[in-house]
């Protein structure tokens, strides 16, 4: 007892300080190590944790639960600074869960690693806790598994506290399955793929029954707390002698392995209406009888410019990425990582490869048909059977994985019936019990083995529709290309004729320069000649008889009628030029804005 209450109180160091020589040092420092690198994202703090404990008590012959809030009630609730010993009861289940599945759960770190240090817990189990807690993106989702310890006899006994009554004699064994669930508050992906860790043992020489069930929600502990009540079947809560708690153990192994395989038919039915809506109509498209005005749009044409707008072959988007388009400008608007809880007000991360739609947009490639009333297709559209690819995908995976956990499960209890260090009565008064859970497992797998077929089958008709989507848009970009090059052609024909014309322009413009220069130097030659002219024909100078007379009077006359109008057109030209110097200057800003 002593041990026991050493290493409750080193519980931090879960699972270093487990006893000494059943594990190799560096097989527990490298769970110790990773926890404290994983810690932040899961466990919170002591003033948000709860431990749920739902406990017999053999007085009364029921289940009463127990909520433990901080530390100091849970060293109270099981007895680690009591000296006196009392017997645990005969099954003691401890639930640990979050606010919703991608939470941090609601435990502190000591907290969770002294009871796991109590119930001496297999460091295995860490594997299955590891993938929970806060996440945005979905990681190690898929690490799931199967490990079980036996401890029949002496050399590989555990802990013996006869006052507690632990014989240290047993079977331990804990695994993950995952099923899916229905989330109300995710409209537009209303599913979502959950998990679940569990850790049971069982004292073969006393009635000493323990579960370790950590899940992102309730459920499991609804299920659980609803079986072994007195409204439940007797068999969940029979432990009045070993065999009877041996085959509620059973029972209770049945409630997770349904919860495994009950809703993937709904999911599988809901991906395939998915995958019906997004592409049946692709099956009865006319490709002679595409609509390419949709897919190219005209060049704007004047005499004198060609408009700078590229043509818009296909219209489409990222998966990651949602788009709001406003009369002629597009922004793109990043997809969200969070969506808020309308039940909660919380902001909750969101399931993986799952993106909040704009508001006002619709739930997925938007339907739209041509001229010719046939639905129109787009890459947006292969972006969306991709990610229903994805999903099935991940269901072959996962039920598979779940299928290879109750194997093992079966297998596991089936070697019991031939292990000889397990008592002879007990093999014999379960040798039923275990049958029954055997052909239950059997018809749980044969459910898990119907969908993943489904599923299989799904994936062809993804693979087949995702071909004749693809060969839908190559004929569309070959027909597109050959519009393109017919109307590249016209173009090409059209400015050879202006060529032509430019050609011809520029002949002529040649040669009414040459006319010019010639003009223009032969009134350079006269122009000196009549400007004397004309000054020598006003009064200004009088030639009379070989006698010369000026008139000054004449000459401040014309200087003064000449000289300001010379000003004012001087003073129009430069308004003139400054306007259209400023006219130039305020539309390059307006460009470079």
């Amino acid at each position: 007892m002593d041990q026991l209450k050493m290493m409750c109180h080193e519980g931090k160091q879960f699972p270093m300080n487990l006893p000494p020589g059943e594990y190799l040092e560096y097989f527990v420092t490298s769970y110790y190590e990773q926890l404290n690198r994983q810690q932040h994202r899961l466990f919170s703090l002591e003033q948000d944790s709860e431990l749920t404990f739902r406990e017999y008590a053999a007085e009364g012959e029921a289940f009463w639960n127990i909520n433990v809030c901080n530390q100091q009630a849970l060293i109270s609730h099981l007895d680690l600074n009591c000296d006196v010993q009392r017997p645990d009861p005969k099954c003691r289940f401890l639930f640990v869960h979050a606010p919703h599945s991608r939470a941090k759960l609601k435990t502190t770190r000591e907290m969770l690693m002294q009871s796991l240090t109590y119930f001496q817990v297999m460091p295995e189990f860490l594997d299955f806790v590891f993938p929970l807690g806060e996440r945005v993106v979905a990681q190690d989702f898929y690490s799931d598994g199967f490990y079980q310890r036996t401890r029949l006899s002496e050399a590989t006994q555990g802990l013996n506290i006869p006052g507690r009554a632990w014989s240290g004699q047993g079977i331990e064994l804990c695994y993950s399955l995952k099923s899916v669930e229905r989330s109300e508050h995710q409209t537009d992906w209303p599913w979502s793929i959950r998990h679940c860790a569990t850790h049971h043992t069982f004292d073969v020489m006393n009635i000493r029954s323990t579960w370790v069930i950590v899940k992102g929600n309730q459920l499991i502990e609804k299920r659980m707390t609803s079986a072994t009540s007195g409204r439940g079947p007797p068999e969940f809560s029979s432990y009045d002698s070993i065999d009877r708690a041996f085959a509620a153990s059973l029972a209770l192994h049945t409630i997770l392995i349904d919860w495994s395989v009950e809703n993937w038919r709904w999911y599988i039915n809901f991906l395939q209406d998915q995958f019906e809506d997004l592409t049946k109509e692709a099956i009865f498209i006319d490709a002679d009888l595409v609509d390419m005005g949709d897919i190219i749009t005209p060049l704007p044409h004047t005499d004198t410019q060609i408009s700078s707008k590229a043509p818009r072959l296909f219209r489409t988007h990222s998966r990651r990425t949602n788009i709001m388009q406003s009369g002629n400008d597009i922004q793109l608007v990043p997809a969200q990582k969070y969506h808020v809880n309308p039940r909660s007000g919380k902001r909750q991360p969101l399931p993986p490869g799952r993106s909040i739609e704009t508001a006002g947009s619709a739930k997925g490639p938007t339907v739209t048909y041509d001229t010719f009333g046939q639905r129109q297709f787009g890459f947006r559209h292969l972006q969306g059977i991709h990610d229903l690819e994805e999903s099935t995908n991940e269901t072959v995976l996962v039920l598979k994985i779940n299928l290879s956990v109750c194997e093992q499960i079966s297998s596991f209890y089936r070697s019991l019936l031939d292990n000889e260090e397990l008592p002879a009565a007990t093999i014999h008064n379960c040798q039923d019990d275990i049958f029954r859970f055997e052909r239950r497992i059997q018809a749980v797998r044969s459910q898990m083995s119907a969908q993943i077929l489904r599923s299989e089958a799904l994936l062809r008709l993804i693979a087949d529709r995702k071909t004749l989507l693809y060969g839908l848009l190559e004929f569309q970009n070959t027909k597109s290309n050959k519009l393109l090059a017919s109307a590249s052609q016209k173009s090409t024909t059209k400015m050879e004729r202006m060529t032509k014309d430019m050609s011809v322009i520029a002949r002529k413009t040649k040669t009414e320069t040459v006319s010019m220069k010639i003009i223009t130097l032969v009134t350079l030659f006269f122009l000196p000649g009549t400007f004397i002219a004309t000054l020598m024909s006003t009064d200004i100078v009088h030639w009379t008889n070989n006698q010369k007379r000026y008139e000054s009077g004449a000459l401040q006359a014309y200087l003064a009628i000449c000289l300001p109008f010379m000003v004012i057109t001087f003073i129009v030209w430069a308004v003139f030029q400054w306007r259209e110097k400023r006219k130039e200057r305020l539309q390059n800003e307006q460009a470079c804005v």
